[in-house]
């Protein structure tokens, strides 16, 4: 009977009071963002959501507006292979959250909006992280609802073997080995969400025969035979939409990739891109150009230097005229 009870007690605390033990990405920001708001409730609230490239590489505190009233308070939001559905879903996650945005930054990364397919197969990796609300918010999205609430119970039998490693990593990472330790999604954040690359530079054997070695493994071959996924766009659309009944201004902004990222697209796939960019619904701010390799990790993760001047740069030639044009 003690361990039902067991099981029932961390089933409810990680649907209620510690959301970010079941997902610690999304509960440590918005434990941040609702102390930011509270401590600043006059400041226009801007909220940046993407993937690990605008988690290392968008710095609100490197932009450059003044820490005084009225001045934008940006955060970021980004979160590790975040795509259209995950962006999706934190914006209303947010909204049901309490949590409105003033303005929302999304970012435009080409490679994820191939993503397709049901929600139950976009999030199969995922389906620890989700609470039951985001049952009702994702049914929309998937083949068979009743099958995505099946998936996602079985992984909530037994909470305290599912979520181990979160939980050590809460209470007693030092139990699990260095690969194993998920303390860095959390403790690595600064005040805005920005989690800076952990070095502050790497080798060029580093960057070639490791760094770049993956980014081509994972999106390689998908910026060859390109072409946008269905239910991705049909995403983007639902988003901007929400935006739009929400009163929330919304643009977009691509993050940097290098010389050799870009290489990787095909001309059939940078003509898709450019078809599809007009059609967002929304401004698109793009202050990616002129990035050396050696900005890079990886060929699209910045380093802390780059991520500096990038967000400086996305502020000024973008983020103050728009702000102060409403």
């Amino acid at each position: 009977m003690l361990v039902v009870l067991a099981q029932i007690g961390l089933g409810v605390s990680l649907e209620t009071a510690r959301p970010g033990w079941r997902d610690p990405e999304y509960g440590h920001r918005l434990h941040q963002l609702r102390r930011l708001r509270a401590a600043y409730p006059g400041r226009p609230l801007v909220v940046a959501v993407g993937s690990s490239r605008t988690q290392m590489g968008l710095s609100p505190a490197d932009m450059g507006f003044p820490d005084g009233p009225g001045s934008p308070l940006v955060y970021n939001f980004g979160q590790a292979g975040a795509g259209p559905l995950r962006m999706h879903l934190t914006l209303l996650r947010l909204l049901d959250a309490g949590v409105k945005p003033d303005y929302l930054l999304v970012e435009f990364f080409p490679a994820a909006l191939a993503a397709d397919g049901p929600a139950e197969a976009q999030l199969a990796d995922h389906l620890p992280r989700l609470g039951y609300a985001d049952l009702g918010r994702l049914a929309p999205y998937a083949a068979d609802p009743a099958a995505l609430r099946r998936a996602w119970a079985a992984n909530r039998v037994a909470p305290w073997l599912t979520y181990r490693r979160s939980l050590l990593s809460h209470w007693r990472p030092r139990w699990l080995s260095p690969g194993q330790q998920l303390d860095y999604q959390w403790t690595m954040l600064d005040p805005f969400g920005y989690t800076a690359y952990p070095l502050e530079t790497v080798s060029d054997v580093y960057r070639d025969f490791v760094g770049l070695r993956a980014a081509r493994w994972q999106y390689g071959s998908t910026l060859q035979d390109y072409h946008v996924g269905a239910m991705s766009d049909r995403l983007v659309r639902d988003l901007v939409a929400r935006c739009r009944a929400e009163g929330i201004p919304v643009a977009f902004y691509p993050m940097p990739e290098s010389p050799e990222f870009q290489s990787w697209y095909s001309p059939d796939a940078r003509s898709a891109v450019a078809e599809y960019v007009p059609t967002l619904g929304g401004p698109v701010f793009d202050a990616a150009d002129g990035f050396a390799e050696e900005d890079f990790a990886d060929g699209h993760h910045l380093l802390r230097a780059g991520a500096a001047r990038f967000s400086r740069r996305l502020a000024d030639a973008h983020l103050r005229a728009w702000l102060a044009g409403r």
